[in-house]
């Protein structure tokens, strides 16, 4: 028997095999996927990767917003509909030029409202004439002026709008101070041209509020108008 050699092979490292965790050891390495493992376990990493998933998360969530629809919506709204924005505008004149010009151009105008966690689209009545194409009765029609909503010529507080609004979709013609029926309730919007755009997109949301506290099947018609002083002649007297 070679005792040296012997020797030799008693006291050299025995070669690893696959399944063994290899350490370094003369000309060994330790394999990468082995060192992967080790690190994706350790409980900074696991903490360090469930923080970056939850502000992903958190970015996914605060970037989708809640998309609500009010007025005349049509079946191809979105298509040829045309984005307002009111805070684009320096007078309401300015406004109603443009909501015209869109409807003339056979296309639909989509007020919009924005905010940090909801965008609102409001299609109003839109016409393409200079004048009003209907005279609204008073007990279907709220007016909102720029600093108030009237209703039946008495002011309507902003708090008791929603509860003024319900009684008019489900009067159905029996009190003759509200409303004939549910499709005839109507909001007109009425400031004079001269006038900036401040309040208008307050008072909408306060509309939109109300009505979406009602969870209503029924329509919420909007219509901007100019102003118009109607000047009566005096009676003459015979």
């Amino acid at each position: 028997m070679d005792l040296p050699r012997l020797r030799a092979n008693f006291l050299a490292p025995p070669k690893p095999s696959a399944r063994q965790v290899i350490e370094p050891y003369g000309s060994y390495t330790k394999p990468l996927w082995c060192i992967l493992v080790e690190n994706i376990m350790t409980p900074k990493f696991v903490n360090f990767s469930s923080l970056i998933l939850l502000l992903i998360l958190a970015g996914c969530m605060k970037s989708k917003k809640e998309v609500k629809e009010y007025g005349f919506i049509m079946q191809n709204s979105d298509s040829s509909s045309v984005s307002v924005h009111i805070s684009d505008f320096n007078s309401y004149g300015d406004f109603l030029q443009r909501l015209q010009d869109i409807t003339c151009d056979d296309s639909i105008p989509r007020v919009v409202l924005e905010s940090d966690k909801k965008t609102k689209h409001i299609y109003p009545l839109e016409y393409c004439d200079n004048a009003p194409f209907f005279h609204p009765r008073f007990r279907n029609t709220f007016f909102v002026q720029k600093d108030r909503i009237v209703k039946n010529e008495c002011l309507v507080e902003y708090h008791d709008l929603k509860y003024s609004l319900n009684a008019n979709f489900e009067n159905f013609g029996k009190d003759p101070d509200l409303a004939e029926s549910p499709d005839k309730v109507l909001f007109i919007f009425e400031i004079y041209e001269n006038q900036g755009i401040e309040g208008i997109e307050n008072h909408l949301e306060i509309i939109t509020e109300s009505y979406d506290s009602l969870r209503t099947k029924n329509g919420l018609k909007i219509l901007f108008w100019p102003k118009i002083d109607v000047i009566t002649e005096p009676e003459h007297k015979n």
